[in-house]
């Protein structure tokens, strides 16, 4: 790298670190800030901040998250939650790059100050051999990473119905039976994921023991699990949360052998919440058979939000770069993380 480029990305006086739990109570300052500028991606309370970017299977004080620091303040940061999946076919590990943020006053005297960020997800790539996907904050940050060694993936839309809460349709007769749960079982996942792989170019899904974590084991937010069966075989599963009085679909996976499992999932979970209050009904899609049976019950699409990649990953899994640029981006399906990009 020559010293032109070393200066362009690395202005002079700030520093760049992940972050751990000391770095909490100024993470917490940092993100009442940036509410005033109207940017809530990040919690403002030190407790959700460390259930959000907790390090998964690892005994550390490091956050799953970067910090931009300039002298001793923080300008910015980004998080990233991680995900086993499934792209052409190949098993791969990887990561979910969300909430990436620089305060506005440090975008205008520091522009390249937002390019370390994406290099934080591109040491990832090369050190850990991840499969890294970035969703920038906005049009102006998707413009300038893309200016760098990353590509467009897809994009994330979020549907919404402000009215489905308060539905209570009538389904006929169906051996899909609807049943809640506390925790993901290790076999009933690993078998539901290898059989429905297949209907997806890419599926970003995760093992029983991050399910758990994320959702059963959370202490910060309730979730209502509800399993989809037939003849004791899973066919699909949602996690739903209420956070004010929006109902929030955070994940939802079905085998599209039974599209009607979708939407019986999705009523069931409501019988759970106090629907009187509901205002919203939010959930994120991109496969385009879960896009169809949302837009059938009312669901109407309310922002797309680009999602990159660094195309060199697609090294380590052994992805033919032609093949990928012609894969059918209407089979991607993103799961797990719809609450974490907001």
């Amino acid at each position: 790298m020559n010293s032109s480029a070393s200066n362009e990305i690395y202005p002079s006086g700030i520093s760049f670190v992940q972050a751990n739990k000391k770095d909490l109570h100024s993470l917490a300052q940092f993100s009442k800030k940036m509410r005033r500028h109207n940017i809530k991606l990040l919690p403002f309370e030190k407790k959700e901040l460390f259930e959000k970017y907790r390090t998964y299977g690892e005994k550390s004080a490091k956050l799953n998250l970067f910090i931009l620091k300039y002298k001793k303040s923080i300008i910015g940061c980004a998080g990233y939650g991680q995900f086993k999946g499934s792209l052409n076919g190949r098993n791969i590990p990887g990561i979910i790059a969300n909430a990436a943020i620089v305060d506005p006053a440090f975008r205008k005297l520091f522009p390249s100050a937002t390019v370390l960020l994406g290099r934080s997800y591109k040491n990832l790539v090369f050190e850990r051999k991840l499969f890294t996907l970035f969703v920038p904050l906005d049009d102006a940050m998707s413009l300038l990473y893309k200016k760098r060694p990353f590509r467009h993936f897809a994009y994330l839309y979020q549907f919404m119905n402000p009215f489905i809460a308060k539905i209570n349709p009538t389904f006929q007769e169906s051996q899909i039976e609807i049943k809640k749960i506390d925790r993901f079982s290790k076999k009933d996942m690993d078998a539901f994921f290898k059989r429905i792989y297949r209907q997806h170019y890419f599926l970003m899904h995760s093992n029983s023991d991050l399910l758990n974590w994320k959702y059963s084991e959370n202490a910060y937010y309730k979730f209502v699990i509800l399993a989809a069966v037939i003849k004791n075989k899973l066919i699909g599963y949602t996690v739903v949360t209420k956070i004010g009085t929006d109902i929030y679909i955070v994940d939802m996976t079905v085998d599209l052998n039974y599209p009607s499992a979708i939407l019986r999932l999705m009523f069931k979970s409501f019988s759970y919440f106090d629907t009187k209050s509901v205002t919203n009904t939010i959930i994120c899609a991109t496969h385009q058979s879960y896009v169809d049976i949302l837009k059938k019950a009312g669901f109407f699409c309310s922002w797309k939000r680009e999602c990159l990649f660094f195309p060199e990953s697609l090294n380590f899994f052994k992805i033919n770069k032609d093949n990928f640029e012609s894969s059918n981006r209407s089979l991607y399906h993103f799961n797990g993380f719809a609450r974490h990009l907001y």
